[in-house]
């Protein structure tokens, strides 16, 4: 006989249906469906699952903003390195304080189009009723959004700290095989966490290891007129990965709410106070902080052909694109899908260090290691795709059982 007690939350949940969202609902009936079949268990996770599984075209969307996300990131290490400034730290920041402007832009014209959106439906709403754009700046400014930032800011600024300077000091596909090696992090850290990890995906990354280690003892890899320290440059490549695996792992469990943009815009102040904090302590350079064009952090905007230039390609190819690209795909897919794909990075920007002149073109060595890292790679993909399945089913049978209705005394 069918109870006719009903479990309290489902009770909530669909009695205030029309006031949530799709997303909403199916997260609370997954956790209700869970709690109900799992009495015992008063906290439980939610299932890491992303918008591409949910149809064939957000799957589309999905792999775009993935194939954008990896190759325009496959050249930020090679075209910074090449802005005429006699510093790579210098680089980095005239493409920061380049992203900040046009970030800036961006929210105004954001705002000032939404506050219009909102007089024209606005037809009718009382005064105290409307969202005025302050108080939504207000909100997206809220002290969760850029702590979160914040933390992005700091991972973030490690991540493009190691990769360029990587860059500078070993060959650019080493530099990039080790900065996209976030992923072999992001498993240690599910590892160690108790998490669901498939065993293709520890397959894959052991081979990749295993082919990375062949293809950085290559003897015939060097730069291009540049004198090379490998060891300091795999080391900075190696502790930029940890940042970006960090960089991720907040990005998906420190969920914003305001928009994408203004996240950016956040993130991207927030690796400029970093810069100007540390940058001091590492480049020895009396005119860090000046208009000097060769030599300040300022001096960007004193030569109108450099402004031009980070302004129109650099600072949106390199800095904005790259890093909105990577916040979608961690909206559509799983990180370890993100982690797993970016793996494919080094090949693409080795071919453009070795076409802008800055790379020699490597020895059968590092051929060989790219053969074993291609295996490694696929083995990762096809655990992730596995793994992803398998919570996919998982999460459909459990809003199957959200209407079972079970005895009274469970």
């Amino acid at each position: 006989m069918k109870s006719s007690l009903q479990n309290p939350l489902n009770n909530s949940l669909h009695s205030n249906s029309h006031l949530l969202s799709n997303h909403d609902l199916l997260d609370m009936s997954h956790h209700s469906s869970i709690i109900r079949l799992h009495p015992a268990t008063a906290v439980v996770e939610e299932q890491d699952l992303r918008i591409a599984f949910r149809s064939k075209k957000d799957f589309m969307i999905g792999a775009l903003w993935l194939a954008v996300c990896i190759l325009s990131s496959a050249t930020i290490g090679p075209i910074v390195l090449m802005i005429p400034a006699k510093s790579p730290y210098v680089s980095i920041t005239w493409r920061c304080q380049g992203c900040i402007l046009l970030m800036a832009l961006w929210c105004i014209g954001s705002y000032v189009r939404e506050s219009r959106k909102r007089e024209k439906e606005g037809c009718g709403i009382s005064e105290d009723q409307r969202v005025k754009t302050w108080e939504k700046i207000l909100k997206d400014s809220s002290v969760y959004n850029l702590a979160s930032a914040g933390l992005m800011a700091v991972f973030g600024s490690i991540w493009c700290f190691g990769l360029v300077l990587g860059c500078k000091y070993t060959l650019t596909a080493h530099a990039d095989v080790l900065y996209c090696s976030n992923g072999v992090f992001i498993l240690l850290i599910a590892i160690f966490t108790c998490q669901y990890v498939h065993k293709y995906e520890i397959i894959g990354y052991i081979i990749y290891g295993i082919g990375a280690v062949i293809m950085l003892s290559d003897p015939l890899a060097n730069k291009i007129g540049e004198e090379m320290n490998k060891p300091l440059g795999n080391l900075i490549a190696i502790i930029g990965a940890l940042g970006g695996a960090l960089y991720g792992i907040t990005s998906t469990k420190m969920r914003r709410d305001n928009p994408q943009e203004v996240a950016l815009l956040h993130i991207f102040v927030g690796n400029f106070i970093l810069q100007i904090i540390a940058y001091p302590y590492f480049d020895e350079n009396p005119l860090f902080f000046s208009f000097d064009p060769e030599f300040g952090i300022f001096g960007w905007v004193s030569d109108p052909w450099i402004f031009m230039m980070m302004f129109l390609f650099i600072c949106p190819w390199t800095g904005i694109l790259v890093n909105y690209s990577l916040l979608e795909c961690y909206r559509y897919w799983t990180l370890d899908i993100v982690a797993v794909f970016f793996l494919t990075e080094p090949y693409f920007a080795e071919i453009t260090a070795i076409i802008l002149g800055q790379d020699k073109i490597p020895g059968f060595q590092t051929f060989i290691g790219i053969g074993i890292l291609s295996l490694g790679i696929l083995l990762s993909i096809n655990g992730s795709k596995i793994k992803a399945t398998e919570e996919a089913k998982t999460s459909n049978k459990c809003q199957e059982e959200d209407d079972i209705e079970l005895p009274e005394n469970v």
